[in-house]
């Protein structure tokens, strides 16, 4: 006799219950967000402000925020997908340990950099495109851009759980990827849901947390672009967290779906 099988959550069940999962562990995810991006991030603060005011040879400048850049933007993605594992645990009800998230992410490095380049390739057309404020703007290449608009999106829903294949099941990148592909196969659109919807959550989090801190922003240009800066890094630290506790719900609720299935077709 087969278990009753699982209803489907719905996108807003599934965020409802990665921000009650990401709020009940914060304070673990800021021991992954903080250590991480806060010092680069004001190092990198630090860097555009000093290139603003410089007078001294600009391609110093430029090399030294780039190369800046490139380190915050390494310990952005460590500590991003740090969260999905620590995400993982805490919804399987294991230990959650931010200093295990981080060194699991650092001993896999290498194919994390590469899983999350390849999304990143995939989903950044979508994002772009969907922040333009009108297609028709974009003349002879509307129909080309609509194309790739459409592809991003449909790379961005199938592939929305890799990230979390990876590190939970310690897949390689073209593994992670199959079993993304695998994982959503009939339920597409709450997946592509869940990166939109939950990834405008979050960004919407970390922009409260900026337009907070930009209360402080009195006085001449640079107070502006320091406070600005300081709210952008700190907003940074509720993104990765929310996202991830996003997408971990997804996946498990997808893997919860496919066990019935199996067991349906066992009976």
């Amino acid at each position: 006799m087969s278990r009753p099988e699982q209803r489907k959550r719905a996108v807003s069940d599934i965020l409802e219950a990665g921000a009650a999962l990401a709020a009940r562990h914060i304070l673990v995810f800021l021991r992954i967000t903080a250590p991480l991006t806060l010092p680069i991030g004001v190092l990198f603060g630090a860097a555009v402000v000093w290139r603003a005011n410089s007078s001294g040879s600009r391609h110093v400048a430029i090399g030294v925020l780039v190369a800046v850049a490139v380190v915050y933007a390494l310990a952005v993605i460590v500590a991003g997908v740090a969260c999905f594992k620590l995400a993982a645990e805490a919804y399987s009800d294991a230990r959650a340990s931010a200093r295990a998230a981080i060194e699991l992410v650092l001993r896999r490095l290498g194919p994390v950099l590469g899983l999350t380049t390849l999304l990143l390739v995939g989903g950044v057309p979508a994002v772009a495109l969907l922040v333009l404020p009108g297609i028709t703007a974009l003349g002879h290449y509307a129909l080309l851009l609509l194309i790739l608009l459409f592809f991003s999106l449909r790379l961005s829903g199938v592939f929305s759980v890799a990230l979390p294949a990876m590190l939970v099941e310690e897949k390689g990148i073209v593994d992670s990827l199959r079993r993304s592909a695998l994982l959503v196969r009939g339920s597409f659109w709450r997946a592509l849901g869940t990166v939109i919807l939950g990834g405008i959550l979050a960004l919407f989090a970390g922009v409260l947390v900026a337009i907070l801190v930009s209360v402080f922003s009195l006085g001449g240009g640079n107070v502006i672009l320091i406070v600005t800066l300081a709210g952008a890094v700190l907003g940074e630290l509720l993104v990765a967290p929310l996202f991830a506790a996003f997408l971990i719900v997804l996946y498990y609720d997808l893997r919860a779906r496919e066990q019935d299935l199996s067991v349906e077709q066992a009976s």
